[in-house]
């Protein structure tokens, strides 16, 4: 077998395998819950099996030889010779965890990386977005043909059908790219399984929403900031058994997961109903600040003043925002929005000095001309906006542009969340869809920069990143 056939091979194994682990997980936290359900236990057993046999065709004895052991103590319950008891079920549970090491071993570890850049995607799927490719092929054939022709008229009915036929293959191919939030949602159950149990509390894990879709790479970028709200769920908001008894609540506390589509976008809340934050008079989005804590002492889940800033920073590298809304003895519901794809945005184009950048419409409120009397040389200041003082920034002086003499100043007023400032632009060019690339690592992470987008004249424009902007002006405006 040739080095790629068995890097191929390897490669589907790998993404089986983490599918099969899954499962396992999953079906194993059932198990808890109804140790004497057979369809589970055989369920159970099919997919160890189905590991050591993938694993030995590899060539992964190490895997193999786990699994043959893993799934004998699988049959062991199944035939009612050991119980599953709570502490049976964690120590199969530390089994997935050995079982996910193993799989990232050198061995298998080139393989893992490829089977996460991957996606399945249905055939019809394909078979369209082919016929889409062949039909924007032949329309560019009778384009050149009608040029030659000078039949211009002709030439306009057919840029109308390609300009079609492209927002199909465009629109097939994000859909392609989205995946179900269920997976990611399910791989919580297990955090909270542990983590409440590792803190003396008792908490499950409910779910809502497992069938709506999302890009696949807010998927990934959205797993780590999940984790820390449902863990600082379990530490700040869940509490212990006996305080939640004394109080009138059951013994276990609930945090919940749910997703659903909502005007254009995709929200995701997570909920608790634990005893709430009491902030003592302070606002509550004080808990997304640097160095904040509510913890009067350092544990492994909290009391070090990291967290919630990081996650705000992380939901809105999707373009997205985070609320929070809390009640006093009944809970805390985190809100989550982002857009439905990453690789398309409404954008508007504008011009500062002879570079082109282009704001997400999202966070665009209104065009005005900046007034003569704040026409200087100053980087920033404050406009008087129908009775509301906007501070503003010149686009040009904000990434060091050189200074051009225009006859006019335009102000682009944007907002994300309650905050809310002017950019001065030298011109304005209006709305339309933009197709983000991201500037790779090359570049690094560029302060004030979401992505870049080529322009029809082959310009590179940098997209902005207007909460960070936002956030920089602040920081000003306190100073």
């Amino acid at each position: 077998m040739s080095e790629i056939d068995l890097n191929e091979l390897m490669t589907t194994f790998v993404e089986e395998a983490v599918e099969d682990i899954a499962a396992i997980e999953n079906g194993l936290l059932a198990l808890e819950v109804t140790p004497d359900d057979a369809e589970v236990q055989q369920e159970l057993l099919r997919r160890a099996h189905t590991i050591k046999g993938n694993a030995s065709c590899v060539g992964l004895t190490s895997v193999a030889s786990f699994a043959h052991a893993y799934e004998e103590l699988l049959e062991r319950i199944h035939e009612n010779v050991l119980q599953a008891d709570p502490a049976v079920i964690t120590l199969l549970l530390s089994g997935i965890d050995t079982f996910r090491r193993l799989i990232a071993a050198p061995s298998a570890g080139g393989a893992q990386r490829t089977a996460a850049r991957s996606l399945r995607v249905a055939s019809e799927k394909l078979d369209r977005m082919l016929d889409l490719a062949g039909e924007i092929a032949i329309a560019r054939g009778r384009v050149q043909q009608l040029l030659a022709s000078a039949d211009y008229d002709a030439v306009v009915e057919l840029d109308r059908q390609v300009a079609m036929l492209e927002t199909e293959l465009q629109e097939l191919i994000m859909r392609v790219r989205m995946v179900p939030l269920g997976p990611l949602f399910r791989s919580y159950t297990r955090v909270v399984r542990d983590t409440a149990s590792t803190h003396g509390k008792n908490a499950q894990l409910e779910t809502i929403g497992e069938d709506v879709e999302v890009d696949t790479t807010a998927v990934e970028m959205l797993r780590d900031p999940l984790t820390h709200m449902i863990r600082n769920s379990i530490d700040h908001g869940i509490e212990p058994p006996e305080e939640r008894i004394a109080g009138g609540k059951p013994a276990s506390g609930t945090i919940t997961l749910a997703a659903q589509h909502e005007a254009g976008s995709i929200v995701i809340r997570i909920s608790d109903d634990g005893a709430g934050i009491d902030l003592h008079g302070e606002r509550l989005d004080r808990i997304f600040e640097p160095g904040f804590t509510t913890s009067s002492s350092v544990t492994d889940l909290s009391g070090r003043g990291m967290g919630m800033d990081v996650v705000r920073r992380a939901v809105e590298s999707l373009r997205g925002t985070i609320d929070v809304a809390t009640a006093i003895g009944s809970g805390t519901t985190f809100t989550i929005r982002i857009p439905l794809t990453l690789a398309v945005i409404d954008g508007f184009r504008v011009t500062a000095a002879t570079e082109t950048f282009i704001v997400p419409m999202d966070h665009v409120v209104e065009c005005i001309e900046l007034p003569e009397a704040e026409r200087s040389e100053e980087a920033s200041g404050v406009l008087l906006l129908r009775e509301e003082i906007v501070p503003y920034v010149r686009l040009r002086n904000l990434f060091g542009l050189p200074s051009i003499a225009t006859s006019r100043e335009n102000v682009l007023i944007v907002r994300h969340g309650a905050a809310k400032a002017g950019l001065v632009v030298d011109e304005l060019h209006g709305s339309g869809q933009t197709v983000i690339k991201p500037l790779g690592n090359y570049f690094g992470e560029v302060s004030r920069v979401a992505g870049s987008s080529i322009l029809g004249n082959g310009q590179v424009a940098l997209i902005l990143d207007t909460p960070a902007i936002l956030r920089s002006i602040e920081m000003r405006s306190d100073s």
